[in-house]
């Protein structure tokens, strides 16, 4: 404590104690007490803020119209005041236009509608059907007894009278 006695305040602590002394260390408060230098220079620092603040009142522009700081009201309500309501709101609207739609649609579509469903899912099927035998015979079925594509039997006989072998004449049997 003695090396504080002999050190007078810095700028910086002499401002500290301008602004709220309590924050000063106590042996600097201490100091402060017994020191009259220290004193004098906080006084004088004081007296110097105050005359700029009167001179910055006087010169200052007055202001057009008289400026109104809001009130500080409690929040009563915890998070449902302010925006948070209209936020709730909105959600709780959001859920309910949900809910009765998903109600309408799943829960009381007619069975009637399902069965009109069931019957599209047949036809489907059918028309499925058709398409896969169109796929291995694009040829209507009256084409085809026509075309006698459907009883044309194609055996070993048949392929060689059609490509014969290398060095056989079409239509016999033996090597040459």
């Amino acid at each position: 404590m003695k090396e504080y006695a002999d050190k007078h305040l810095t700028e910086d602590q002499i401002i500290r104690s301008v602004i709220d002394e309590t924050e000063l260390p106590r042996h600097l408060k201490e100091h402060l007490d017994r020191c009259s230098e220290c004193r004098e220079e906080k006084v004088r620092l004081e007296r110097d803020l105050a005359a700029l603040g009167d001179a910055a009142s006087r010169l200052a522009p007055r202001p057009k119209r008289p400026v109104v700081l809001p009130e500080t009201r409690e929040k009563s309500l915890g998070w449902l005041a302010g925006h948070h309501s209209w936020a709730l709101a909105s959600a709780v609207c959001a859920v309910l236009v949900v809910f009765f739609l998903g109600w309408n649609f799943f829960i009381r579509l007619p069975q009637s509608r399902l069965a009109g469903v069931e019957a599209e899912i047949q036809k489907d099927g059918q028309f499925m059907a058709e398409i896969n035998e169109l796929v291995e015979n694009p040829l209507p079925q009256v084409y085809r007894a026509i075309s006698g594509e459907g009883y044309a039997e194609v055996d070993e006989d048949l392929m060689d009278f059609v490509i014969p072998e290398a060095g056989e004449e079409p239509g016999d049997s033996s090597p040459v």
